[in-house]
């Protein structure tokens, strides 16, 4: 292109150290050296190099990384965002019922009662991850009545067992496997087994300084629908006056009349036995001296 003697009098008068010394090319494309100076220039205009606020994105306030997905959202494996893997904390990429979505390993926490946020065949047993569960006969402890044994060790309270002795002939201590399809604690799709010799209910000594208040605490939290999937309670709120709570019966504050002999020293409770993976929190919180 031909240039002309106008386009090149900038340069002309660089020489002379009159102004500034310029492309001598027509002026058509920017100067090369200006977009961003010495390459930190803030990015405000967007033609910095990109370290700048709104530059291409890598900046401190450019954008950043991708935001990660949550258990049981789609992702894609090998992803580089969010430290080597597009899901959130610790959970991974892998594969469960739901397909290939952001799941926990074991030992990782979960809220799914399938085990959908599990990853591979893990189940979600009491919020955990897991290989398995034991599942033999004569009976086996539910795990979630395993937790609320272990939290009234911690309490200091008695533990009266969880699977039932000779004398228990029906009801939730006894493993579905031995009982008649006709037992009132085979009723309904809430108590389909998860393992047919689980054992489905705890009975709770009543020998700590703060017991009956927290029987009085569970009915009410059972009431406010904050505890679920509880098929009935047995106890007393003064051990003298027994009552009886179920959803057949309704959860009034103070039950019905308990028809049966005992649970004046200890309260029964038992959960559905679809349920028996999950952590019912019935003695969450409390201590041998105080509640949540």
């Amino acid at each position: 292109m031909t240039t002309s003697l106008r386009s090149c009098l900038p340069l002309f008068l660089a020489l002379l150290g009159l102004a500034p010394a310029l492309a001598c090319d027509g002026g058509d494309d920017p100067p090369a050296a200006d977009a961003g100076a010495d390459g930190t220039d803030d990015g405000g205009d967007g033609s910095g190099d990109g370290s700048g606020d709104t530059g291409d994105g890598s900046g401190a306030d450019g954008g950043g990384d991708a935001e990660c997905l949550l258990a049981t959202e789609p992702c894609t494996d090998g992803s580089e965002c969010c430290d080597g893997s597009e899901c959130c904390g610790a959970l991974s990429c892998g594969t469960t019922s739901l397909g290939q979505v952001c799941c926990g390993e074991a030992g990782e926490t979960c809220s799914t009662e399938n085990g959908e946020d599990c990853c591979g065949a893990l189940l979600c047993i009491a919020g955990v991850c897991s290989e398995s569960f034991e599942c033999e006969s004569p009976c086996t402890e539910a795990p979630a009545l395993v937790i609320e044994k272990g939290r009234l060790a911690a309490i200091g309270g008695s533990f009266l067992g969880i699977c039932g002795d000779a004398n228990h002939t029906y009801g939730f201590h006894v493993p579905a496997a031995r009982l008649p399809a006709s037992d009132y604690s085979l009723e309904g799709a809430a108590n389909q087994p998860v393992c047919e010799w689980h054992a489905a209910a705890i009975d709770i000594g009543m020998d700590w300084p703060v017991s009956r208040d927290w029987l009085r605490w569970l009915i009410g939290e059972i009431r406010a629908d904050r505890i679920h999937d509880i098929a009935e309670v047995i106890g007393s709120y003064d051990g003298v006056n027994v009552r009886y709570w179920s959803d057949s019966s309704g959860w009034e504050t103070d039950g019905i009349p308990y028809e049966g002999e005992g649970h004046d020293t200890w309260t029964h409770v038992s959960i559905y036995r679809s349920t028996a993976l999950q952590d019912h929190q019935i003695l969450s919180g409390w201590t041998a001296d105080s509640g949540p």
